[in-house]
């Protein structure tokens, strides 16, 4: 369980915190989809258990690790490219070769010709990816249970199935148990978990299909409260939007999320907004960066839940891939500056989310803000809308204007 704090931290009056938790509510993983990957794992697990499996018998697990287990998924790099989810498939047998191990399990899976998971099939180098249409991925990782006495510390596969067999090793880790330290340590403060809910939900628009035809909501593992999550959390989901987009046309692998969740936790406190997590979070990533090139060393984090699982193991892979997030930190930072000051033009801040979180999803929030902010000043009403609304005083939004008519951006109109 997250530990629950009653200090209240509520963004909700500053439009460029509204704008934060709007991009993260339309790149986050939805109750309704968190609802239809519960749906396709168990059909997973059916199906890797049935009678014929190269498997039957020899799986003692399923677990969810990664972001979807401390409710951090977002989508994989564009706003329509779906859903990245890493289960762990903890075998039973312990004889296995790390290419013996993946072999199997692609053969479970893909089954036999006309089977339905037969063409949506890959072997990866630590996984097998089922890819499903809608974009979700669902990456199995078989594992291998270390002891009984230390539960879900295990050795994962190394296998590429280009290069000698020589190369091939075993990974220690325990996903499981970082996992229950962050979910555990992160902080959560009820007023904004329960607000981003109420505006988590009401942006699902899938979950409001299913209720027509459902009789109760389904309820995620995310949080205690559907839909819900940490500022921090959510600061950790901006960022890692982030490093999407600025890795997406880039060679070579991108910083990990388990990296990026590590280091979020180690300066995780609650009673801050977004903007101030994400200014936190972002000033530690670049600090632990830069002291690492100081010294002539790639960062290095661990998980501290198990030492030796290293969460730097294959990022970066060089300094030059260090010296280029540290660039990229740096610009985060300068850009955040820009979009949290009150005094810039609203212009200027839209233009920079987008620039921080992608033109299509920044464009979106932009569209669906305007489109609040207009009908809060026809109306005069206070309330919330899809962005959680502006606190409008009636008074105020009826009064006759002291000043000319203007744009959303500021400029003025033209009179007709």
């Amino acid at each position: 369980m997250n530990k629950h704090l009653g200090t209240p931290a509520a963004p909700w009056d500053s439009i460029s915190e509204q704008m934060l938790a709007a991009v993260a509510i339309k790149i986050e993983l939805p109750p309704s989809m968190h609802a239809l990957l519960a749906e396709r794992k168990a059909a997973i697990e059916k199906h890797l258990e049935r009678d014929g499996s190269p498997l039957k018998g020899k799986i003692r697990l399923f677990y969810q690790q990664g972001s979807v287990a401390i409710g951090a998924t977002i989508r994989a790099k564009f706003r329509f490219e779906g859903f990245d989810i890493d289960i762990i498939v903890e075998l039973i047998a312990r004889d296995l070769t790390p290419s013996q191990a993946l072999d199997l399990l692609y053969e479970a899976m893909r089954g036999e010709p006309g089977s339905r998971y037969y063409d949506m099939t890959e072997r990866q180098t630590r996984c097998v990816t089922v890819h499903y249409a809608d974009g979700m991925h669902i990456d199995l990782s078989p594992s291998e249970l270390i002891s009984e006495f230390d539960p879900r510390r295990s050795y994962i596969y190394n296998s590429k199935p280009e290069e000698p067999r020589s190369r091939d090793h075993k990974v220690l880790m325990n996903s499981f148990g970082f996992a229950e330290e962050y979910n555990a340590t992160c902080p959560v403060d009820l007023s904004f978990q329960q607000e981003y809910a109420r505006r988590a939900l009401k942006a699902d628009y899938g979950l409001i299909a299913m209720q027509k035809d459902a009789d109760s909501l389904p309820v995620p593992a995310h949080s205690t409260v559907v839909g819900g999550k940490s500022a921090v959390t959510v600061g950790q989901m901006l960022i890692k939007r982030n490093r999407n987009i600025r890795w997406a046309n880039r060679d070579g692998r991108m910083p990990a999320s388990a990296m990026l969740a590590c280091l979020t936790l180690e300066v995780a406190e609650s009673g801050r907004t977004i903007g101030q997590n994400l200014r936190i979070i972002a000033q530690h990533i670049l600090d632990r960066l830069l002291w690492a090139k100081s010294v002539g060393e790639l960062i290095h984090v661990e998980n501290p839940r198990c030492p030796g699982d290293v969460f730097t193991d294959r990022w970066p892979e060089n300094h030059s891939a260090q010296d280029t997030m540290i660039a990229d930190m740096k610009l985060f930072l300068e850009q955040l500056s820009v979009l949290l000051d009150d005094r810039r033009t609203l212009r200027e801040r839209c233009d920079t989310l987008k620039a921080m979180f992608g033109e299509d999803i920044g464009q979106q929030v932009v569209d669906d803000m305007e489109r609040e902010i207009g009908e809060a000043i026809r109306t005069g009403r206070h309330g919330f809308g899809a962005l959680g609304g502006l606190a409008m005083s009636p008074t105020i939004a009826k009064a006759k204007p002291t000043v000319k008519p203007s744009t959303f951006y500021g400029t003025r109109l033209n009179k007709r």
